[in-house]
């Protein structure tokens, strides 16, 4: 455990580091928090422009950077292997450095990959930045659950559903801003001004580094986590996590939901158009099921911390995906129903992260639990793209496609079922003794 190595330190100390390293667990939501807040709000709002803001100006950048068409595909796979690589070392980060740390590394390799790609002429180059900046979006996506669960304990629901939904809208806006911004400055300024907000999310968790230093205690030393009663608990790696109904089973659930959601943005408008469908109904339709992102990300949350019983909502997240594909197959005639039905599938994502904290007693087990989860589930994704085109490829067709798509939901309703036991936590199974002491 990442506490067993600290050095010794006096309880007045210890105090000290704990009454800034924890947030108030009593009064308002903003006491003693406002730095915090701003620090998921910013963090949120920055962890998917390197994906969405360059994809709209990607025809340009080929052609300013000269890049292939293979070169091409590489970079669009980019975004998933780096999200799921970092979602494996990002809890070793945590475990040895803590979440503040390891937040605030994050935005600072985000904004100086996006930086340093909007400058560069060489392909090799740019693909390398953007690898920075991926890698440090990646190690973002697993650390937000954990700093809620630190330092939000009495409004996890609420804070956790801000940080969907800016996950979200951090999508969107650099979708909607790329264009514009290209029209009035260039590409290069288009994907730079990003790094800007980057940086900026990085300042309250290098604020509350500091004011965790100035406490006694030290956040670029292991045991950070453990400043907090509650924080500490077993040391979770890769062979723990494996044997763990918990984790094997949010793994599972959060990659089915990666397959199908990247999958679905790759391929459903030539899906639709392959069913039929002119380009604009295809295109309207799609918009349809790219926008339903946006209200699950609130609704899940909110509602999966109040349900004693989450497994019918993990349920209904892992079969709509099906219905929409085969309601599609038999009935192509009503795309915006079909596509409705499969957005709906897009609050598979907010779900897991709440369950990253629902289903741990800790934020070291949060940490652990989302690395673990979010590895298997991008790397899972990057496959989506590829077993569409592979399938269409050798049928001529998309039916086959869809069913093998939907047959994933029925992987998918097995690790909703596995990742929603009843008054058991990750942690349990590692440390029966502390778990008594703990409930």
């Amino acid at each position: 455990m990442a506490a067993e190595t600290m050095a010794p330190q006096s309880t007045s100390t210890t105090a000290a580091a704990d009454s800034t390293a924890a947030a108030p667990r009593n009064g308002g939501l903003w006491r003693g928090r406002v730095i915090l807040i701003l620090g998921i709000v910013l963090m949120g709002i920055t962890l998917r422009h390197a994906v969405t803001g360059l994809s709209p100006l990607l025809p340009v950048v080929r052609e300013q950077l000269g890049i292939g068409v293979s070169g091409a595909s590489l970079l669009g796979m980019l975004p998933t292997l780096s999200f799921g690589v970092a979602g494996f070392l990002a809890p070793v980060l945590i475990r040895r450095r803590g979440p503040e740390l390891t937040a605030a590394a994050a935005m600072l390799l985000a904004a100086a990959g996006t930086f340093g790609r909007s400058l560069t002429d060489s392909v090799p180059l740019f693909f390398l930045l953007s690898v920075v900046a991926l890698f440090g979006m990646g190690f973002g996506n697993v650390v937000g659950a954990p700093l809620v669960k630190k330092y939000f304990p009495d409004r996890q629901a609420a804070v956790l559903t801000t940080f969907a939904l800016l996950m979200q809208a951090g999508a969107t806006l650099p979708a909607m801003t790329a264009v514009p911004l290209n029209n009035a400055a260039g590409w290069r300024v288009s994907i730079a001004s990003w790094s800007v907000l980057s940086l900026a999310a990085a300042l309250p968790w290098l604020i509350q580094l500091a004011r965790i230093r100035r406490a006694g205690s030290t956040a670029g030393t292991p045991g950070t986590v453990a400043a907090i009663p509650g924080a500490s608990g077993p040391r979770l790696g890769l062979a723990q996590l494996v044997t763990s109904r918990i984790a094997v089973g949010t793994a599972l659930f959060y990659a089915m939901a990666s397959l199908n959601t990247y999958g679905m943005l790759a391929w459903l408008p030539t899906i639709f158009k392959g069913y039929g469908m002119d380009l604009n109904t295809a295109g309207a339709a799609f918009s349809v099921f790219t926008f339903m992102t946006l209200p699950m990300a609130f609704i899940v949350p909110l509602l999966a911390t109040k349900i004693k019983r989450v497994f019918p909502l993990a349920a209904v997240l892992a079969l709509v995906y099906p219905v929409g594909y085969i309601g599609l197959i038999l009935n192509p005639g009503t795309p915006m129903l079909w596509a409705f039905i499969m957005g709906l599938g897009g609050g598979a994502f907010p779900l897991a992260i709440t369950m990253f904290n629902r289903r741990t007693r800790t934020a070291a087990g949060s940490a652990a639990l989302a690395g673990f989860a979010m590895g298997v589930g991008y790397l899972f994704g990057t496959l989506g793209p590829l077993l569409g085109g592979t399938l269409f490829a050798a049928t001529g067709g998309w039916t086959a496609a869809l069913i093998i798509f939907a047959l994933t939901g029925l992987v998918m309703l097995a690790g909703g079922w596995m990742m929603t036991p009843r008054n058991h936590f990750l942690e349990d199974k590692f440390t029966p003794a502390t778990t008594a002491a703990l409930k």
